[in-house]
């Protein structure tokens, strides 16, 4: 079934971690901007909600906790929709149903966007997005249980365009194309490479406070995550704050995890003066957590997620994959 109103997939042939999210945002912005003059234009997300309590079509509102629909449907609507009326955040393990009912709820809807849909065949998009992680590429895989991937890597030929997910910022042309040439062995859809920017530390207690570090102190540095692959967060990390300090501590939880308050019982030390980071996803979950407890217990925990945003090495290919976007649109 293909879906009445234009309809873009973003998604993988691995198993997690080759930044859907961050993806799934850059598209939310690009609409969002475009249409900014737009009268009655609407856009969703369509998301399994993964690890959610809930089950069906449910539509986020103001009332919505992360476990009714997932960390990352709960990341796109704190940041895109609720403010904002033009965006619906949807979750529902049927994508054709819950396309149906967005389509029916909302009449000027213009855009959907499915979140890890690639392997979903009962929804056709107008255009796929397929995302392979420079550091783990899909052509060097192997599928379950040897290796990471979810289907023969021929399944590539379905994208309409191939996005390189968190490379390098220095990585060359002449990388780009060995690159290139492997992935066409399997698609000869067009190859881009994109990369994380990662914007200033914001605190989980107050989002008005600041980081701020001095040259002359010697910090410690702790990392509470619970991501698919944290090897690039720990490389930021490391990169831009250990010339203040040390990175000492790493708790590392697996993808997706749901937090209770008695695994985050250590930021509560009063004798512990290190700074912790977490990401953008996990502080959904974390942040209810940290707001039951006292005030008093609050103003003792230094925690702060990394917001991300995706940027294209080049830019005439970040313009090229939006024209190939707008080829498509009806």
């Amino acid at each position: 079934m293909q879906p009445s109103v234009f309809t873009i997939s973003v998604g993988n042939l691995t198993v997690g971690g080759t930044g859907k999210t961050p993806h799934i945002e850059y598209l939310i912005r690009y609409f969002l901007k475009k249409n900014e003059n737009s009268e009655n234009y609407k856009l969703a997300t369509l998301s399994r909600g993964y690890g959610r309590k809930t089950k069906g079509f449910f539509l986020a509102n103001k009332q919505t906790t992360t476990s009714e629909i997932g960390d990352e449907p709960m990341q796109f609507y704190q940041k895109f929709a609720q403010n904002n009326q033009n965006v619906n955040i949807v979750v529902c393990e049927k994508r054709v149903l819950g396309a149906q009912k967005i389509i029916k709820l909302f009449s000027t809807t213009k855009t959907i966007l499915l979140d890890d849909a690639f392997q979903h065949r009962a929804i056709k998009p107008h255009f796929s997005i397929l995302l392979s992680d420079y550091n783990r590429p899909f052509y060097e895989d192997f599928l379950l249980p040897m290796g990471r991937i979810r289907e023969n890597r021929k399944g590539a030929r379905r994208a309409d365009v191939v996005l390189v997910s968190k490379c390098p910022s220095s990585l060359i042309e002449e990388k780009r194309q060995i690159i290139r040439k492997k992935i066409n062995n399997y698609t000869k859809s067009p190859v881009f490479f994109t990369s994380f920017d990662y914007d200033k530390p914001i605190s989980l207690v107050d989002s008005n406070q600041e980081l701020k570090l001095e040259s002359d102190k010697n910090y410690s540095f702790g990392i509470l995550a619970g991501i698919a692959n944290y090897q690039p967060f720990q490389k930021y990390i490391e990169k831009n704050f250990t010339s203040f300090g040390k990175l000492e501590t790493q708790k590392n939880f697996p993808d997706h995890y749901d937090y209770t308050e008695k695994d985050i019982e250590f930021l509560k030390d009063v004798n512990s003066n290190k700074i912790w980071f977490t990401t953008e996803k996990d502080a959904v979950k974390l942040r209810p957590l940290i707001q039951s407890f006292t005030e008093k217990e609050q103003n003792k925990i230094s925690i702060f997620y990394i917001p991300i945003r995706v940027v294209f090495l080049d830019k005439n290919e970040e313009k090229q994959f939006q024209e190939l976007i707008e080829e498509k649109q009806f």
